[in-house]
Parts: structure tokens; C-alpha cells; sequence
């Protein structure tokens, strides 16, 4: 009896201890910013997780057919030291490790993904600025791994840099996002000129047992000028995809500048489009790949390749409303990922082998470049395409923006504090 209570404690602490570091890489992995891959390297895991993600493969499904193999699991979930010095014994401490992680990163992943739809819905520009905090202070993690510089590693960062920067620039497709038009009325003529921005006035569509509520915004803003009771204005969706090609009388609901608004919608809006499953499944393993590496995150790559408020949307919409085409649409993502973190991961121990500063050199700039795509204040054009611009002097929502923006900073700057007296 002893030695089973003794086992059962330890199965225990070891459960909550590598199930607690899963829902630190979880919540880092669906943040874009810090990567779990720098979470595992703070937690002084990183080079177990990439040994044991690269052992996977045929010969271990193999061992899945074997009476043998899932005794010694049984064994060596108990106590480790039961675990023979051999092949399987390998394979037995892998499979154990990867799936206490996952017992904490799957969780972690499923509340953020009913979390964060709506704050970046909501508060874009607030969003975007920590994001903007967290990617720039996550620069410094490569930077301090690096062993040597040189001009060579200098070139390959300036040269990703730029390159990154060109792509996270070009203009995204107007036809993703869902347009269309509203009426506001207000409860009595406006005594003085009104400017409604996308900042100020939030549209909603309430949910409803098949979706999630959706968020619009005004294209571009507008002034209501002096004594008017009314005005139409034209709106898009805050996401890109078919979801939000809603019919008319969809939104309801309206937050202001002014108290008394009221909105209706006497149109469809239409326009929006999915990305093509190609695309999608490439981001997907694009993302599974950048959350192996310290410095980057997956779900940043997502947010570079304009797939990230869809991605979140499609997660929450299969979980939380069992609709049956996200739940394939997440199926044949997941699918992606394995096989990009399959394949990836062996070609990353290859890379950091044989080329370690040019491969950080690399994700350096990759990192500064983007932050490009991560500049907080921007408005729609006429054809839907969002346009970086200079904040308004006074304007009160710069004041949010910075604060989020050095909380980003700090977190970044405390967990690097952690990770550094945990190595010394």
C-alpha cells in the first residue's frame, strides 16, 4: 500500500507539473507574440520537447500495436526509473512527456479561442498594440541565443527583414471581408458635427445557437454634420470570411460616440470569402512549424498571412456550436499541423546544427519586419483595404494603445528575467 500511495503521489506531481507547463505553451502558442517554443526554453524543457516531437514517427506507431509498449507506459507513467534504458523505453518517456503537455496546451487553446475573438473584435487597435509589445521584445530572444555576430548574419537579418516587410505589406484581397451599408438615428437632431471612426462605433450582429456574435465597423469615418437626425453609413466586417455575409436585420446592436443611437440594416451585406483550403492548410503548417522555434510565434505567422481572426473564429464556432463544416474545416487544419511539426521539427535540429546564428540571424528579421503588419492605427478604404495612419493628437485611445503596448514589453522582459536566473 505504501508503494502504490508513493507511486500515485508521484504520478500526480509529475501530471500537474508538465500538464501547468502545457497551459503556459497553450496560452502563449494562441497569442501572437511569444511563442511556446520560448515558453519551453524559460521552462527549461525546449531541447527535451524537440528530442521527443522528433522521435515520433513510424516506428513508434508501430510500438502502439504492442501489448508490451502500453504496459510499459502503464509503468512508466507511475515511475520513470521503470522505464528500460532501450529503444522503447525512448519511445515510452516521449509519449508520456508529450501527452501530459497536451493535457494542459489543449485546454489552454480552447479558452483562448472563446476569449480572443471578441477582444480583437472589439478593441483592435489595443490588441494590435500589445501584440506590436510583445513581438518587439520577443526580438531579443534570438538576439541573446545567438553565439556570434558578424557581417554576414547582419546581411540575412537586414535581408529577411526587408523581405518580410514587403510581404506583410501588400494589399489584402477586398473581397474577403463583408460590406454593406447601415442607418443610424438618433433620439433627437445632433446639436453639433459628429465624427463617427471605426475606433468609436462598434456594430453587432448577435449570436445565435449555429455562430458566434460578429463585429462591424465603419469603411471609413464620417462626419454627421449639425441638425441631423439620421445618416447612412457604410460598414465591414472586423473578419475576413464568409461569416460575415449576413442577411438584412442582422445588426441590431450599436455603441457610439452619441447616447440614444439606434441601427438598422435594410440590406444584406455580402463579399465575404473563406481562404482557399490550400492556403489555409500551407498557414496551418507554416504556424505548427514557427511554434517549434524560440523567438516566433505561431499564431503571429497566422496573423502575417491574414488567417488569424479566421482560424480563432473557425476554432470557437467547431467547440463551442459543433458546427459540422468548422469542425472539418479545424480536422484537415490539425491534420496540416502534424505533419508540418513532423517533418519540420527534424529539419529545425538540422538547421540549428549546422547553421545556428544564420538560422536566429534569420528569425530576427523576420520578427522586425513584421512588425510592420502590427501598427495599431489604421482605417478601410473605399475597396476594403486596411490603410496604416498617424493617430489624431488628444486622441484618448493612443493612451490605451501605449499602455497595453509596454505591458506586451514587460511581459516579455519578466518571462526572459525568469528564464535567465533559471538557467544560471
Amino acid at each position: 500500500m505504501r508503494r502504490i500511495a508513493r507511486d500515485g503521489g508521484y504520478f500526480v506531481r509529475r501530471w500537474l507539473a508538465n500538464t501547468l507547463r502545457g497551459v503556459c505553451m497553450g496560452a502563449a502558442d494562441v497569442i501572437p507574440g511569444v511563442s511556446g517554443g520560448t515558453i519551453a526554453l524559460i521552462l527549461g524543457i525546449y531541447p527535451r520537447l524537440i528530442d521527443a516531437v522528433g522521435g515520433l514517427g513510424m516506428g513508434l506507431l508501430r510500438r502502439f500495436r504492442s501489448r508490451p509498449f502500453w504496459r510499459l507506459l502503464a509503468a512508466g507513467a507511475r515511475d520513470p526509473e521503470r522505464l528500460r534504458d532501450d529503444g522503447a523505453g525512448e519511445d515510452a518517456g516521449r509519449v508520456l512527456f508529450l501527452a501530459f503537455l497536451a493535457a494542459g496546451i489543449l485546454p489552454a487553446i480552447v479558452a483562448w479561442a472563446r476569449i480572443l475573438p471578441p477582444l480583437l473584435s472589439l478593441y483592435p487597435a489595443q490588441m494590435r498594440g500589445l501584440f506590436l509589445g510583445l513581438v518587439l521584445a520577443s526580438v531579443t530572444v534570438p538576439l541573446r541565443a545567438m553565439r556570434s555576430g558578424g557581417p554576414s548574419r547582419w546581411l540575412l537579418g537586414l535581408g529577411a527583414a526587408l523581405a518580410t516587410a514587403w510581404f506583410v505589406g501588400l494589399p489584402e484581397p477586398a473581397s474577403r471581408r463583408a460590406t454593406g451599408s447601415v442607418l443610424l438615428e438618433f433620439a433627437e437632431p445632433t446639436a453639433a458635427e459628429v465624427r463617427l471612426t471605426p475606433q468609436n462605433l462598434t456594430l453587432r450582429a448577435p449570436g445565435d445557437a449555429s455562430r458566434p456574435e460578429l463585429i462591424f465597423g465603419p469603411i471609413a469615418p464620417t462626419t454627421v454634420p449639425t441638425g441631423s437626425a439620421g445618416i447612412e453609413v457604410a460598414v465591414i466586417a472586423s473578419m475576413a470570411g464568409d461569416a460575415g455575409n449576413v442577411p438584412a436585420g442582422s445588426i441590431r446592436d450599436v455603441g457610439g460616440p452619441v447616447a440614444g443611437l439606434r441601427v438598422s440594416q435594410p440590406g444584406a451585406l455580402a463579399g465575404g470569402a473563406d481562404p482557399l483550403l490550400p492556403y489555409l492548410l500551407l498557414g496551418g503548417v507554416l504556424a505548427i512549424s514557427a511554434m517549434a522555434l524560440p523567438g516566433i510565434s505561431g499564431a503571429f505567422v497566422l496573423l502575417l498571412l491574414g488567417l488569424y481572426h479566421y482560424v480563432l473564429y473557425t476554432l470557437s464556432v467547431a467547440i463551442y456550436h459543433q458546427n459540422p463544416g468548422a469542425i472539418l474545416t479545424v480536422g484537415a487544419l490539425i491534420a496540416a499541423m502534424a505533419a508540418g511539426l513532423l517533418t519540420f521539427v527534424r529539419v529545425l535540429k538540422r538547421m540549428f546544427a549546422r547553421w545556428h546564428d544564420g538560422t536566429l540571424a534569420v528569425l530576427v528579421g523576420l520578427m522586425l519586419g513584421s512588425l510592420r503588419k502590427l501598427w495599431p492605427f489604421t482605417r478601410y478604404s473605399e475597396e476594403g483595404r486596411e490603410v496604416p495612419v498617424l493617430p489624431s493628437l488628444g486622441d484618448p485611445e493612443v493612451v490605451a494603445v501605449a499602455l497595453v503596448f509596454l505591458a506586451g514589453v514587460g511581459a516579455v522582459a519578466l518571462l526572459g528575467a525568469a528564464g535567465r536566473r533559471r538557467s544560471r
